[in-house]
This record gives structure tokens, sequence and C-alpha cells, in this order.
């Protein structure tokens, strides 16, 4: 089997304490086909000294002044040619065996078009920890913007791939006026032309450190537009365990069995 390219986009500013960790996490994978692209904002931290540094293993590393994240991966992706997508971003990582794991589901299900893994968080020094819940997601229900932190839970945006294909037809770019909710909006795109199925494998973790972005909850629902009482937020957090199982068996997912992946829609 022929596994697919890939183009990992890695969006960078002032993370030089955990960019080489982000690398490693995708280059340990010796994965055949890759197009690794690191967009740093021109960070003054350390960060253009580790670019030099693995210089020659990436399809390119750019240290310059953008207009921010999206920004930053709006370029990274214009950089890119393959046909199997994604970004992760450089306090976050790739777990083991992601990519072939990756490669080989899009290399064997034409109908799969765009997918995501389980839920797994890292405190700051890497210390691993999986959701004992398995997430499945209903498209219907991304159109309408539900997937979120005080919903039905976030979509992942650490590993979570798409094809080229479904990217273009979306638009080919995040929104750059969306500085916390680039990926939020992105999914509902998404979700307008295909399903999201999910991987019954976490596929990268979630950084969890005091200086990350996305720390800023609020900022994150403003811009979003989403307001929920506090106390349909306090009613959701049993109802989203009581019927994860429920969920899962109703959405569009991958598992292996017997070996082999099998995909159920």
């Amino acid at each position: 089997m022929t596994l697919p390219p890939i183009a990992v986009v890695i969006p960078s500013y002032q993370q030089a304490a955990y960019l080489r960790a982000a690398l490693d996490s995708i280059l340990n994978q010796n994965y055949p086909a890759l197009e690794l692209i690191v967009m740093d904002g021109g960070s003054t931290d350390g960060s253009r000294a580790i670019l030099e540094a693995y210089a020659p293993r990436l399809t390119a590393g750019v240290s310059e002044a953008d207009r921010g994240q999206s920004h930053a991966i709006n370029k990274g992706f214009a950089r890119s040619t393959a046909p199997i997508m994604t970004w992760l971003n450089s306090d976050d990582e790739l777990l083991p065996n992601a990519l072939h794991t990756i490669g080989e589901i899009f290399s064997r299900f034409p109908q799969v078009n765009w997918l995501t893994g389980q839920p797994a968080n890292m405190d700051a020094d890497g210390q691993m920890r999986v959701s004992r819940f398995k997430a499945g997601r209903r498209r219907s229900w991304i159109e309408r913007g539900w997937y979120h932190g005080r919903l039905w839970g976030f979509i992942r945006q650490e590993g979570t791939f798409w094809r080229r294909s479904l990217w273009e037809q979306a638009g080919a770019a995040v929104d750059e006026d969306k500085h916390y909710t680039m990926d939020y909006d992105l999914w509902q795109r998404f979700a307008a032309y295909t399903d999201l199925y999910t991987v019954d494998q976490p596929l990268a973790a979630f950084r969890h450190h005091a200086a990350q972005k996305t720390a800023a909850l609020d900022q994150y629902y403003a811009e979003a537009g989403i307001h929920t009482p506090k106390a349909a937020r306090l009613v959701m957090l049993p109802v989203r365990a009581i019927t994860a199982p429920l969920m899962w068996r109703l959405s569009p997912r991958i598992l292996r069995k017997n070996g082999a992946w099998r995909v159920y829609s």
C-alpha cells in the first residue's frame, strides 16, 4: 500500500520551550511522504535557532512577522502540496504512529475526507492523560456550532486531518479575523460538505500550560458568539458523560477489528 503525502503546518510564536518536542513528535514517526512546514512569527526566544538546527529535515522553516496564528496557518498551507493536511500548534504533540494510521485510513477509504482522533491531554512536562470517554460527532450538530466546551465538547484541532479537496471546497483558508476560533469556524464549513469520522484512538495530545492562548476561554467564547448560562454548563457535564457511549455508536467512526480498520457511518 502506498501511503499518501501528508502536510503538517506548525504555526508558532515564542514557543521555543515546546517547539523541539512538537517537531520530534512528527519527525520521529519516519513517515515516508511528509511535508513539514513551520511558520514562526518572528520569535525572539530561541525558536529561530531551533528552526536552523532542524532545517535539513523541514520542507520549510520560516521566521518572520505575521498577522497572527491564522495568517501563519494560511501561509504554511500555501507552501504545501500534499493531498492530506493538518496543522499542529507548537506546544502540542502528535502521538506515536499517528501519521501511518492517518495515511493508511485515507488510502484505504476514499469516502473518508475528514477525520479526528480521541481526546488526549498532557501537562507542561509532557505527562499524558487520555480521556475515558469515546467521543463521536454528528455532522448536523457541527454545522450548528454545538461542538464546544460548554455543550458537546471541542473537536480537537490537534489530531484532526482532512483532504486538500475538502479544504479547497471550504474556501482554502482559515478566517484570519478569527484569533481563537479559526478551527471552530473551519469545522462548520467542512461539515457543509462531509461527515467527520472519529478514529478509535488518540492521534495527538493537547498540552496544558499557563502561557497558552487557549487559556483565555472567555475571549474564545466571545469571538464565537457563544453565550451559555452557568447552570446550563453544569448540566451538560453529566449529560455528556452519560450519553458518550450512545453518541459514539451513532456517529461516523473508524475502529480496528481483527487487525483491520473498519468504517461505520
